[in-house]
């Protein structure tokens, strides 16, 4: 093995570990918060939890710069963030299995874990941008949709169709997956002016939504009209990558 070589996977071991520390701290997180949050809680708030780790995990060859191979031996204090709003996530969705000690909790986590998204993506162009931070990113956000929208619904604040918006990244990213697989391409996505705000919308349902005391014909009428707006984007998005749009650049390298 060449030293290059050895250096790169003493960087790869450097960063499992890293992510494995980080992980062990957000468990023992979960674990200070049984008694106060009753013990069903941890029944919804550990799938998340390991689904966010899981993601971090499988993807740390991608915790490099955008066309760059060496793997970067530390996770960052972006991804440190991105991670800790995933926790924040986790603990949103054990409320609904066990009540929380106050009404409140639920939209304040919810809205916490939302505002850093705007602090981890301005951390990561001040520090250093990678393709797992691009990643994690996209993935919590769509986490968030999905976890506030069940929240939401479970609570009667939201209409059960609803529900849709939460699984819309998920048959998306699906179903890319599954065209890399069977070999055919894909592209990178094109910048577009809707996509933030049609997200943002999301978030501003759900927010408003977890809030004590809401629900009914206006809101359902927003969630409508959001939920519209993310599905034709994501629409647009699908057809723009897998170039049923017509593309000329060339498609993504599949790792």
């Amino acid at each position: 093995m060449s030293r290059l070589d050895r250096s790169g996977s003493a960087d790869r071991a450097r960063v499992r570990a890293r992510l494995l520390g980080t992980v062990g701290v957000g468990a023992l997180g979960l674990v200070a918060l049984w008694r106060p949050l009753d013990g069903r809680w941890l029944l919804g708030a550990a799938p998340v939890a390991l689904y966010v780790a899981a993601y971090a995990g499988t993807n740390l060859s991608a915790n490099r710069p955008p066309g760059a191979a060496a793997v970067r031996p530390t996770l960052g204090p972006a991804n440190a963030i991105t991670l800790f709003r995933g926790w924040l996530l986790a603990v949103l969705a054990g409320t609904p299995l066990a009540p929380p000690p106050n009404r409140w909790l639920p939209v304040g986590l919810f809205v916490a874990a939302v505002l850093l998204d705007a602090v981890d993506g301005a951390v990561a162009r001040r520090t250093r941008e990678t393709v797992l931070g691009a990643r994690l990113d996209g993935a919590v956000d769509a986490l968030a949709v999905l976890v506030g929208g069940v929240v939401a619904v479970g609570a009667g604040a939201l209409p059960a169709w609803y529900l849709l918006a939460g699984g819309t990244w998920y048959a998306y990213a699906g179903s890319l997956w599954v065209r890399r697989r069977a070999g055919e391409p894909t592209y990178e996505l094109p910048p577009s002016r809707v996509r933030g705000p049609v997200g943002s919308g999301q978030f501003l349902v759900i927010a408003v939504a977890l809030v004590p005391g809401t629900g009914g014909p206006p809101l359902a009428a927003a969630a409508g009209i959001a939920l519209a707006a993310l599905l034709a984007s994501f629409a647009r998005d699908w057809a723009a990558a897998t170039g049923r749009l017509g593309r000329e650049d060339p498609p993504v390298a599949t790792e």
